[in-house]
């Protein structure tokens, strides 16, 4: 696990980046009005978001080990999205890590835009390693749908990875967004709850015994899909003019298949802040 911390905790931020940015432009009731004028337009998204451990499928990676993350990204209306997230870890993996590039887009697939579609392609480039074999995969596929009304909706999101190997991962999530105080048109504060799980492969110990009266017991590995980790996410999202800010509480509750191993449940304390630019 710790062989590959750049690499895991790359993929881990994808999907939770997806998932900030996917909300705040396209998940907003208000943004989706400014986002659906007459004419097309054209936006620049740029924030930095951090958690206070490094954490990939509810396993920490090293003991209270910080990650932060810069992001610049492009939209337009018609629901075009690319960018690029670099990655910065706290001691004891001190320094900048990863470069994730991505584009895609994100679609309505009903006239009142609660049912949509997002796809998008990423490439990681790593900062250089003394061995190729700490980061198998450069590249991911991703996919996603998502339902949802005035309170309450559902994503299922699917991740292609491949490299110098290949992994799958599945997240499904329900969610909520409660406001708790509007001032103004589009300003206000709100509680914006998740439940999601993580369903990927991980690489289990298994014990054989063989020998005509089992004296003999050899120990191998072999890759076992299943659920990987419950997560509660509870933010606190304040938006106010172009500017969002969120300050989040996460509860891990990992599982796994190997006997020898348990992992214990965990939580972290996370924060977002970004800034939306109209360019017309």
């Amino acid at each position: 696990m710790i062989f590959l911390l750049s690499g895991f905790s790359a993929w881990a931020q994808t999907d939770r980046l997806d998932s900030l940015l996917n909300d705040v432009v396209w998940g907003d009731k208000a943004m989706m009005r400014l986002l659906d004028p007459p004419s097309a337009y054209c936006y620049l998204y740029g924030g930095v978001a951090g958690e206070s451990k490094t954490m990939y499928a509810g396993r920490e990676l090293e003991d209270n080990m910080i990650a932060m993350n810069g992001n610049l990204y492009f939209f337009h209306s018609s629901g075009f999205f690319a960018g690029a997230t670099g990655t910065w870890y706290g001691e004891p993996g001190e320094g900048y890590s990863t470069t994730i590039a991505t584009a895609g887009i994100n679609t309505p697939l009903n006239t009142k835009k609660s049912l949509n579609f997002r796809a998008s392609y990423s490439r990681y480039f790593y900062v250089e390693t003394d061995s190729s074999d700490e980061n198998p995969f450069t590249n991911n596929l991703g996919a996603g749908i998502s339902l949802r009304n005035k309170w309450i909706g559902g994503r299922l999101s699917l991740n292609l990875l491949f490299g110098q190997d290949f992994g799958m991962n599945l997240t499904p999530a329900i969610f909520s967004r409660l406001p708790v105080v509007r001032f103004g048109k589009y300003n206000k504060i709100q509680l914006e709850p998740e439940l999601s799980l993580f369903i990927g492969s991980e690489t289990v110990e298994l014990e054989k015994v063989s020998g005509q009266q089992g004296t003999q017991t050899t120990i191998a590995s072999d890759d076992a899909y299943g659920l990987l980790n419950t997560q509660f996410y509870l933010p606190v999202c304040l938006y106010i003019g172009d500017f969002d800010l969120e300050l989040g509480y996460s509860l891990n509750i990992p599982t796994t298949r190997d006997e020898n191993i348990t992992y214990p449940v965990s939580s972290y304390f996370s924060f977002s802040i970004g800034y939306l630019l109209p360019l017309n």
